[in-house]
């Protein structure tokens, strides 16, 4: 009997595009063992009949945060990995596989801790795809990502022969110099600047060389979290005193903060259209590392920023552009334990700073916790048990004009001997040491 439609031969693995929706070469696991196809989705609703999703997550390298709206799904139980029924919505979506563009009937599941956000099951295969799993699919082989503080012909030299040596392994090496942190709306974002490529689309990392310490684990800490292998794991501990690195975590932890842009200090001084374009003005450029509001300036102007980029310059101090949140002051938080203790406002003397410190000669009152809205609460705390801090001053801000709320910091010094109402620290502190304590 002839076969109406040529069979196209597919590996265990394939990239898949979504033309429609401007996604391109995502990853899939090809397995004639499941029945229906899945792919990654989020933010899954269903209202008066519309079902609106997200695909991918915020943690997902593909994830571009569009919402997607049908009112042509169904509703399907599936076993789960426990072998439990779960209920999953379907829906039918144009992708391009293996060259060939057909519709394909997916379920909307949760893939996280997959090691592939999307799986074709025997129902898309059947009558166009057969599967040869020792194919080796177009690229599909596996991507490694080398780091180190600079390219040298010994390592050049090094690569070529891994590559070389080793069968279906495709190997980038970048330097810290090209990578670039991307914090805003639709998620967190790290990539190499030279070929646009999000880090965590590669399959396994290296850093052959830390360069500096916070950033190679900020960029652990959002490859671990993302599913991809990172060698040698002692890299990704360190102490979350750089803003880079709390951002990160912050971050994927569904902690609000103001939208962020990190180039490395060698790429400062080119960099203002990058961050107006990311940031808009003003925005505010600060150091990574540092405290009490040094190292912290407002950019209106190229003027501005080239003023900033001369006092860091000699310093080799690592900097981060933050997008102006206005306000009339800030709140710290003092968490001891999983508890509130103490909330401070702190508000700026005129219009010479846009700093609240009181180390910058702002002013501050206690406040009672009733004037944070809860939500803002919750996320305090979470704030500081994501960083681990048993101690911690998180600093929140709201925006005056959206009303929304985020968080600057999260101190592990939070200057209980020092500052603003030392004797209620004092007394704050005494309690919490007695309740641990007690336990």
């Amino acid at each position: 009997m002839a076969l109406s439609k040529p069979i196209t031969v597919v590996g265990p693995k394939e990239n898949i595009d979504f033309p429609d929706l401007g996604v391109f070469e995502v990853p899939a696991k090809v397995d004639t063992g499941a029945d229906s196809s899945a792919v990654w989705a989020s933010d899954i609703r269903e209202d008066d009949g519309v079902l609106s999703f997200v695909l991918f997550d915020k943690v997902s390298p593909y994830y571009t945060g569009k919402v997607l709206q049908t009112k042509k799904f169904g509703v399907t139980s599936i076993k789960n990995s426990f072998g439990a029924a779960e209920f999953r919505y379907k829906i039918t979506l144009k992708v391009r596989l293996a060259g060939r563009t057909i519709r394909v009937r997916f379920t909307l599941a949760n893939r996280e801790n997959n090691s592939q956000p999307i799986l074709i099951g025997r129902r898309t295969l059947h009558g166009k795809f057969l599967v040869d799993v020792a194919a080796k699919s177009q690229d599909t082989s596996a991507r490694l990502l080398l780091m180190s503080t600079f390219i040298s012909p010994n390592v050049s030299k090094f690569v070529k022969g891994v590559e070389k040596a080793a069968e279906d392994l495709s190997i980038t090496h970048a330097t810290y110099d090209d990578v670039q942190f991307c914090f805003g709306p639709q998620g967190t974002r790290v990539t190499l600047i030279s070929t646009g490529d999000d880090i965590a689309s590669f399959d396994i990392v290296h850093f052959k060389t830390s360069g500096e310490r916070d950033v190679t684990a900020a960029m652990g800490r959002y490859l671990k979290k993302r599913g991809v292998k990172v060698i040698d794991e002692s890299t990704l501990h360190f102490a979350p005193s750089s803003k880079l690195y709390q951002y990160v975590i912050l971050a994927d932890s569904d902690v609000a903060i103001p939208a962020s842009l990190y180039v490395a200090p060698s790429q400062l001084r080119t960099s203002y259209e990058r961050f107006v374009a990311h940031l808009g003005l003003p925005f505010v450029l600060k150091g990574i590392h540092a405290s009490r509001g040094a190292h912290n300036y407002l950019i209106r102007t190229r003027e501005d920023y080239d003023t900033a980029c001369d006092a860091v310059s000699n310093e080799g101090t690592f900097m981060i552009g933050q997008k102006f949140v206005p306000n009339d002051g800030d709140y710290r938080i003092l968490i001891l334990g999983r508890r509130i203790a103490l909330v401070i406002y702190r508000s700026r003397n005129g219009t010479s700073t846009h700093l609240n410190n009181t180390s910058q000669g702002g002013t501050a009152r206690l406040v009672d916790l009733s004037e944070l809205p809860g939500s803002v609460q919750v996320q305090s705390i979470t704030a500081a048990k994501v960083m681990e801090h048993g101690v911690a001053g998180v600093d929140m801000v709201q925006d005056k004009q959206t009303g929304e709320w985020y968080c600057f910091e999260v101190n592990s010094g939070p200057q209980l001997a020092t500052g603003a109402f030392t004797a209620e620290k004092q007394v704050a502190f005494a309690k919490f040491i007695e309740t641990e304590l007690s336990k």
